[in-house]
């Protein structure tokens, strides 16, 4: 008799009964985990047909539809099963895209309403360098070779210039520019292309009227003649609100992306220290 009540009184067997009763409770309450199962009914039929119209025009047939949805319980469970691994979590790759596609959740959680007039005329107060009309300049050049005049070429463009300099009528001759020896109402942009980004910077020193240089590009050296320059006043609201408007909005969503994106790194930040 005393043997059985020690037998009953078994810590062990305690712990037996109690799992026990905890697992029966647990799949009673909760059943089989859903990682568990991948069946045809829980593929995103509607999502899978409207994706198949979107690539082809048409809704899939019976067959086609069945193969797609075989094609996704294959992907689910590959996926699932490289869950269960870990693999997402050790693949530059997929963590990448995992960030990527977060990013665009962030984007998603706010609304932004379009801007007051009020706003835009401060935006665009604020960063007229964004809208302004690029100035123009027009003007002639004598052009000096480098490949064709070798070790003569600064003293024969410095030579040019003095004379020029003297006398800006006097009949002197350069080397042929592929691109012409004038040039009317040519932008910085298409300065830079088409000399190179020292000659192009030199230029905005150059005064108007007077024969300049020599000014050095990739091709060799160039006496300059501005004949022209013009600025365009600053654009008004009213003639570029849409290219102010979406400036805004860009601006407004990086700044609500960093911050919702701060929050995000606060939450994961490691407790500082007292």
């Amino acid at each position: 008799m005393n043997e059985r009540r020690r037998w009953w009184r078994e810590p062990l067997l305690h712990f037996l009964i109690l799992g026990s009763l905890v697992f029966s409770a647990h799949h009673w309450l909760f059943g089989r985990s859903a990682s568990d199962y991948v069946a045809p009914e829980d593929a995103p039929i509607a999502q899978l047909r409207e994706d198949w119209r979107a690539a082809r025009g048409e809704l899939p047939s019976a067959e086609q539809e069945a193969a797609l949805i075989n094609e996704w319980i294959e992907e689910e469970v590959l996926y699932r099963r490289a869950v269960e691994l870990g693999i997402d979590r050790n693949d530059t790759i997929v963590r990448r895209r995992l960030a990527q596609r977060m990013r665009f959740l962030l984007e998603d959680r706010y609304r932004l309403e379009p801007p007051s007039d009020a706003q835009l005329r401060t935006w665009l107060g604020d960063h007229p360098e964004r809208f302004a009309e690029p100035g123009t300049t027009s003007f002639e050049h004598l052009f000096f070779s480098r490949s064709k005049r070798g070790a003569k070429l600064v003293d024969d463009a410095q030579a040019t210039a003095e004379v020029l300099q003297s006398d800006p009528e006097a009949q002197v001759s350069g080397d042929p520019f592929f691109r012409g020896a004038a040039f009317e109402a040519a932008t910085d942009a298409e300065i830079r292309r088409a000399f190179g980004r020292e000659l192009a910077e030199a230029m905005a020193d150059v005064p108007m009227g007077l024969w300049a240089g020599p000014l050095s590009s990739a091709y060799g050296l160039h006496l300059v003649l501005v004949t022209d320059r013009t600025t365009p006043p600053p654009p008004t609201l009213e003639a570029i609100r849409a290219r102010v408007e979406e400036d805004w909005l860009r601006a407004e969503r990086a700044r609500m992306n960093a911050e919702a994106l701060e929050r995000l790194k606060a939450r994961y930040a490691p407790p500082r220290q007292k």
